[in-house]
């Protein structure tokens, strides 16, 4: 079932959305990756019956690039308006890849935040789904300064404007400084924390991946609302 969205009650507004999924598709996730999967699907099938909500879907499903070998490709795709074509690029994405449990989770934040956004009356999201721990530092093909840790992802994050973070992952030191950062720049973020023990990946494959969605889409269509009434 689709999720239903606040509507204006006086002058209908055209809001726009755009959404960055950055899905962990290393050999861990294969649990619950049909999981996130169908979540993903249900959540875009409900933005796509949401009146007046102008959206583009981007998806960057990361691997680990750290270890020495590993050199599993990312499914790293442009912005795309299309909800059949999202799905396509999702469908079939394979749990492969990942030498050592920190994954380059710092990375694929980067690239997301430096997607090609659009500036005008838009409500950015980025969602990150992943079972494990980051690296420490961004891989030099992403970042090759000296400042290559946290803060530099967490000051980039910092300057995007009407923005919202959702980590579904589980409660690392960096996610959490990822959480208290937006905190305190003001900015929308929602951290689902998930178990992280010898069995790690046994929290995201319990989730319940249809509410979880269902609520970040609630989120997202009523924010767009939000900022298209501050223009």
């Amino acid at each position: 079932m689709g999720f239903q969205i606040p509507r204006p009650t006086a002058n209908k507004l055209s809001t726009q959305a755009d959404l960055i999924f950055c899905v962990d598709a290393t050999a861990s996730m294969t649990p619950c990756l049909n999981g996130v999967r169908d979540g993903l699907f249900e959540l875009v099938d409900g933005l796509q019956t949401a009146a007046n909500v102008d959206f583009r879907l981007r998806l960057l499903a990361y691997r680990d690039i750290h270890p020495k070998g590993c050199n599993t490709p990312w499914e790293d795709h442009p912005f795309t308006t299309s909800v059949d074509e999202f799905k396509s690029q999702l469908s079939v994405v394979q749990a492969q890849g990942g030498g050592d449990e920190p994954e380059s989770t710092l990375d694929a934040l980067y690239r997301a935040i430096h997607s090609d956004w659009r500036t005008s009356r838009t409500h950015k999201t980025i969602v990150l789904l992943t079972d494990a721990d980051t690296h420490a530092r961004l891989h030099h093909s992403t970042y090759a300064r000296p400042d290559n840790d946290v803060s530099r992802v967490i000051q980039d994050f910092q300057t995007l404007r009407h923005v919202m973070l959702f980590l579904v992952a589980p409660q690392y030191p960096t996610y959490e400084a990822l959480e208290q950062a937006a905190l305190d720049a003001d900015r929308k973020v929602i951290a689902n924390w998930v178990p992280k023990n010898d069995l790690r990946y046994s929290g995201l494959s319990s989730i319940s991946w249809g509410p979880l969605m269902n609520m970040i889409g609630q989120l997202v269509s009523a924010t767009s609302i939000v900022v298209a009434r501050e223009y």
